[in-house]
Parts: C-alpha cells; structure tokens; sequence
C-alpha cells in the first residue's frame, strides 16, 4: 500500500523549476550528504499541507496523470497558495535498485492487518495526535528525507524535518 513516504519537507527547498525546465521533488535514504538523491515528483498516493506544523489539508494524487509535484505546485497558487509551508507524501511506488521511482503499483495488496498498520501509521504520521504515543507500524514502507543544495548558504543546523 504505501511503500515510501517524507515527513514535513520544506516548500522552501523544493526545486520548482522555471519554463521550459522541469521542477524536482528530491529526496533521499538518509540525510547524509552522500546519500544518493531519489527524484519523487511522480508519485502517487496521499499528501498532508502544513502551516509550519499544523495540518491544514489532506489531498491525495495519482488519479490519471496527476502526480505529487503537480498538485503541490497548484497549491502553490490556489487558495492554499499562503497557507502552507511544509508537506509530508505517503507514496504508493517504491525506490528501485537503480535508484528511480518505480512505475509499478499492482503489487500494492498486503494482508488486512498490514494494511490497517499502514493506513494507522498514516493517520498518526498526518495528524500527530498529542496522546498517541506509539508512531505506528509501517511495514514495509520507507522513509526518505528531503534533499536539497547545501551548497546555498542555509545553515545545516536548522530542522530538517
């Protein structure tokens, strides 16, 4: 079901791209920078708007060719457009070996407890509700980081989410 997800990534370090120059959605395994960069721009599943920590929409994309990187970006300039900082994804494809997002998903099926582990975990990830103190079970699912330039004078210091 859901096979890699990111946690509350920074609007501010998401490559949008300009014309003509297609934008990114990076991210990667770890946050050391060796990490190898994953491009996540084309998943599919759900994804969670923050005003810095607190959720302010639930939305979900893959429905024809509709993917993650579109709909963030129209949430850029709808009426969401100032309303949101951050944004956490739970994607239905998986990284490869070669390190590319995969095209597949028939193989989301899982048993009925392995899905209401996912799907909890899901629910408590999006929301954080404040008496949960158990993160949920996520199976399978992988985490990866936000990635981007550090070369550009921000401090590394800052929360990385």
């Amino acid at each position: 079901m859901i096979l890699s997800f990111g946690l509350h990534w920074r609007v501010d370090r998401v490559s949008w791209g300009y014309p003509k120059v297609a934008g990114t959605l990076l991210g990667a395994a770890s946050r050391s920078r060796k990490a190898r960069p994953v491009d996540f721009r084309f998943q599919r599943g759900i994804y969670a708007l923050y005003a810095d920590y607190e959720l302010v929409y639930a939305g979900q994309t893959g429905s024809g060719n509709d993917r993650l990187f579109n709909r963030l970006k129209c949430h850029k300039t709808d009426h969401l457009s100032e309303r949101w900082n951050r944004f956490s994804w739970f994607g239905t494809q998986w990284v490869t070996k070669a390190n590319q997002l995969s095209t597949d998903t028939a193989s989301i099926g899982q048993s009925v407890e392995a899905a209401l582990n996912v799907l909890e975990a899901v629910s408590i990830a999006i929301s954080e509700p404040r008496l949960n103190l158990q993160r949920g079970k996520w199976g399978d699912a992988k985490q990866y980081y936000q990635y981007w330039d550090r070369n550009d004078g921000e401090d590394d210091e800052e929360d990385d989410g």
